[in-house]
């Protein structure tokens, strides 16, 4: 069934369509929170509020076509909003443009089945190069296949600065790999 398709059962009132986002989401969802945050019990607090959210406000949901893109968006937005909240409680404060250290872990960036340790730590130490904003911009493109729009609109930015943070990602990776590395194990065969 389509996210169109999906979405709109959900908006009508399936309980059944609201369980089948949520099995057909909820570990790319947690992956993705895990690169904000390693705190288990935020994490599945947050998604599961989520979807309590979504349920109780269906009938005014807007139309998509990408549920996980979706879903990204408001997870990230919920998450930072928590964060920040709780960074007011302990005094720890975030950056002005919400630069939160998002990890990515080499185990998300590697072609599936590539098994090759050298290129795994290689490529683990050239994204610990980049900034955090390219990090997460270069994860949603590649790993959670988001088109540009979607990931303007999960990171809260305009369109040229999700291309910039991507290209210069990318260009930065090519540095500290070579031509040769990135083109063999880097953006998951894009």
């Amino acid at each position: 069934m389509s996210d169109s398709l999906l979405w709109t059962e959900l908006k009508n009132g399936s309980q059944k369509a609201l369980r089948d986002i949520y099995d057909q989401n909820m570990i790319r969802l947690e992956s993705y929170a895990r690169k904000f945050t390693q705190d288990t019990e935020l994490i599945e607090d947050t998604i599961h509020d989520i979807f309590i959210q979504i349920w109780e406000k269906r009938e005014g949901l807007g139309h998509t076509d990408s549920i996980i893109g979706y879903l990204c968006v408001t997870l990230r937005r919920e998450l930072i909003r928590r964060l920040e909240k709780s960074a007011k409680t302990t005094g720890f404060e975030y950056a002005e443009n919400k630069d939160i250290n998002f990890q990515l872990s080499a185990e998300d960036l590697i072609i599936e089945g590539e098994q090759n340790d050298l290129h795994s730590v290689k490529l683990h130490e050239a994204f610990s190069q980049l900034s955090n904003r390219q990090k997460e911009a270069i994860f949603l493109k590649f790993y959670e296949e988001m088109n540009y729009d979607e990931i303007c609109e999960a990171m809260d930015i305009n369109y040229q600065s999700v291309r910039n943070l991507i290209s210069k990602g990318i260009i930065e990776i090519r540095k500290f790999l070579g031509t040769v590395l990135i083109a063999g194990i880097l953006l998951l065969g894009y």
